[in-house]
């Protein structure tokens, strides 16, 4: 019976931290985001207004409820608060109560809550600016890396699985390119770099989706559905 009681304590309790913890953490990749294609860090200066500049409250930043408090404006100056924001808020919101349902506290749970938070940054950062940015995919590719490495006790898996999906990718792209003539640019094209995180994160035979729907998803607007990959592939394979 105290077992009992202990147990569901625990799960209760790690649930209600998830939910704090969440949105915390996409409050902070928020200010990634937003500053890391402007060159910046965000550690250079108090989070602040990106229209009158001015240093936002404590109640100004409150994941998700401040947003919804000011309707998605500046309680300075009304200057509109993209709701991509808010979104990112409750990916990570989604992330750590799946991962702590799914793996409990765990190693697990540490490294693929961190890959996929750093998959909702890239994704983010794809959406508005068109590009992946090499230091997040970098932290990402790492943390997956190492979690399939601690779960399999070999580098053997995720290397197999980063090299070999890019390989096809790379022949997918420059055949797609060949049909509609267009040059070919691997290194340059965001979805064999998505293909190839998602296939070093989890076995291959989970990763054959991403693979058919490469040719379809081209654009930069595929940029959430493969971030929503790489969340849900660690749950359905592990």
């Amino acid at each position: 019976m105290l077992t009992t009681i202990a147990t569901h304590q625990f799960f209760l309790t790690g649930i209600i931290f998830m939910l704090v913890l969440g949105p915390a953490v996409g409050n902070y990749a928020c200010s990634v985001v937003y500053r890391l294609p402007l060159g910046k860090t965000p550690f250079e200066r108090h989070p602040f207004c990106g229209h009158c500049n001015a240093d936002l409250q404590p109640r100004d930043l409150f994941p998700i409820l401040s947003w919804l408090s000011t309707r998605g404006k500046c309680r300075y100056c009304q200057g509109p608060i993209p709701g991509i924001y808010t979104v990112i808020e409750l990916a990570c919101l989604v992330i750590f109560v799946a991962n702590f349902l799914h793996f409990g506290i765990s190693e697990n749970f540490l490294l693929y809550s961190a890959m996929e938070v750093f998959a909702v940054i890239l994704a983010a950062i794809q959406w508005q600016q068109g590009w992946l940015s090499s230091s997040i995919y970098g932290y990402a590719i790492t943390c997956a890396a190492l979690a399939r490495t601690l779960h399999e006790a070999t580098i053997y898996g995720w290397l197999k699985g980063f090299f070999l999906m890019f390989v096809l990718a790379s022949i997918v792209a420059r055949i797609v390119a060949a049909l509609q003539k267009k040059p070919s640019a691997p290194f340059d094209t965001p979805w064999i770099w998505w293909s190839a995180l998602i296939a070093a994160s989890v076995p291959l035979h989970v990763t054959c989706l991403p693979l058919l729907l490469l040719p379809a998803l081209a654009g930069r607007r595929s940029a959430p559905l493969y971030a929503a990959l790489a969340i849900v592939a660690p749950l359905l394979a592990f």
